[in-house]
């Protein structure tokens, strides 16, 4: 073999060996990392793929959480007008014994008492709060929904948290629309509480057909917020399987199998070793001819 031929060869063997010992770095850093990409370059599609995949799976993340945290939010809301509902029961109850002839004075008296003490216990569930915010104020959930005398003190309007692709469910409420509607929940038993203390049988009569609709006003809220939840649970659902999913297509695009790669690693060690003994033969052999 001429001087020029053995030269290209060198050069042939030279380049392959820095080619495979590239190839093999990139493997090994696979195996260690555990990712298949290790920068851009690697491969730009598949980057620009897994970032897209990524930010899907971080939406149904967020999704997952909001649908959570709304269901929670609406439980409480639940909660809180269950005891409202309680409230109205037992104020009818209380307006129902105290209507009649035969009941006098001081039992209206000691009947208004527990009147008031109902008012007290609505004043509190209606100013209700969940992680730190009054859930009956609308958009002003930092401001309590009621004062003591049913002033209202929150807005009318009301937040809602993202769930979904094209999906909202509401996290607070509109306290007046629910206590203050066609209804007034709060003047109802304070007019209660009036005529039991001032022994006004008629009074006290008057108040159940206002006792009736303020339950059923209250009755229709719960219905109201049972459907957010149970478009939240759903939400909630749909957000975790698709997380599994779309994560399951991410860890295809960026997570290496273990197995394959070592498999790999191990071939190119065997290539690449093997090329570099030709490399150190050819090389001994051309020296040999120099001084030949």
């Amino acid at each position: 073999m001429s001087a020029g031929a053995r030269s290209s060869l060198v050069d042939l063997i030279r380049r392959e060996t820095a080619m495979q010992s590239n190839l093999l770095g990139e493997v090994q850093a696979q195996a260690i990392t555990g990712r298949k990409l290790q920068r851009p370059s690697d491969d730009p599609v598949a980057i620009v793929a897994a970032q897209r995949m990524s930010s899907v799976v971080a939406d149904q993340d967020v999704w997952a959480a909001n649908a959570e945290l709304a269901v929670s939010a609406q439980d409480v809301a639940d909660s809180a007008l269950a005891n409202v509902n309680d409230i109205l029961v037992r104020a009818r109850e209380l307006a129902v014994a105290m209507a009649g002839d035969t009941v006098d004075a001081r039992a209206r008296a000691t009947a208004g008492i527990e009147a008031r003490g109902l008012q007290d216990a609505l004043t509190s569930a209606a100013n209700t709060q969940f992680d730190g915010r009054y859930l009956f104020s609308g958009a002003s959930w930092d401001t309590a929904s009621f004062a003591a005398d049913g002033t209202y003190g929150g807005d009318t309007f009301e937040p809602t948290a993202r769930v979904g692709e094209d999906r909202w469910v509401q996290i607070a409420f509109d306290g007046s629309a629910i206590f203050a509607g066609t209804a007034d929940v709060f003047g109802t038993l304070e007019a209660l509480a009036v005529a039991l203390e001032t022994n006004d049988a008629a009074g006290v009569g008057t108040t159940l057909d206002s006792l009736g609709d303020a339950t059923d006003q209250v009755s229709n809220a719960r219905g109201k917020i049972g459907v957010q939840t149970q478009i939240a649970e759903d939400a909630s659902r749909v957000a975790g399987a698709l997380g599994v999913v779309f994560g399951e297509r991410l860890s295809t695009l960026t997570v290496a199998n273990q197995v394959e790669t070592y498999t790999r690693l191990n071939e190119l060690q065997s290539a690449y070793e093997s090329t570099l003994q030709v490399a150190a033969s050819t090389t001994t052999k051309s020296l040999l001819d120099y001084l030949g």
